[in-house]
């Protein structure tokens, strides 16, 4: 392993500046400077979750929707350096069991969607807003997933319902859709409309077992 810290926000730019990567959102957001990645230095380690929901709240508080819309907030992890979709599907759900334990005690679960994983209306909650996240396991499956290091992706659910009064979200929906069969070589079986699946299905990039039960637990209220 290279003692030299990487510089893992120029990693991403370079992976989301890809003449073929897919998703057209995150290219806009990469033009308005308005990918906002922290670098933290392990996803299994605890000791980095204050930080990490600071940085939440901070996204949160500072978002503007009028200049925001295509706003991402991304943590990049260090280590592990190696690691297969298994494991991240593993890490990622305990990360976010950690979050939002902590986050439980002083906020209230977005009362716009479901707490339960397993419910169509299902998107995960921090700091009283609803969050659609994207994970990038070095070993993804999807070469639109593989990034050089773990990654998590948050982008607030209002991000959505304002391109849908838009009439913007369905069409960018469609493109990246269609662009991501052409980069990956085949289409993403994992994608569903938020209402018809729970979307926890989607967040590791993992092809879930149709028993799947998802190990995140809301805190009881």
């Amino acid at each position: 392993m290279s003692l030299l810290k990487p510089n893992l926000s120029a990693q991403l730019s370079e992976f989301i500046a890809q003449p073929a990567f897919p998703c057209a959102g995150a290219k806009t957001a990469l033009t308005k400077d308005q990918v906002h990645v922290k670098q933290y230095d392990d996803l299994s380690c605890e000791m980095n979750n204050i930080d990490m929901l600071s940085d939440i709240y901070d996204f949160i508080h500072q978002f503007n929707m009028e200049k925001d819309i295509y706003s991402s907030l991304v943590f990049t992890f260090e280590l592990p350096e190696v690691l297969n979709e298994t494991v991240f599907d593993k890490l990622l759900w305990r990360k976010l069991q950690q979050l939002h334990e902590i986050d439980a005690c002083i906020n209230d679960w977005d009362e716009n969607v479901a707490d339960d994983p397993h419910h169509p209306n299902f998107s995960f909650s921090l700091g009283g807003c609803a969050f659609f996240i994207i994970g990038l396991p070095p070993a993804a499956s999807r070469k639109s997933r593989r990034f050089s290091r773990p990654a998590l992706v948050f982008n607030l659910h209002a991000q959505f319902e304002a391109l849908k009064e838009q009439g913007k979200f369905t069409p960018l929906r469609d493109h990246i859709r269609e662009q991501d069969a052409i980069f990956c070589g085949s289409e993403n079986t994992l994608l569903d409309n938020h209402g018809e699946s729970s979307e926890a299905l989607q967040y590791s990039g993992k092809q879930q077992p149709k028993n799947w039960q998802c190990p995140f637990h809301a805190a009881s209220n």
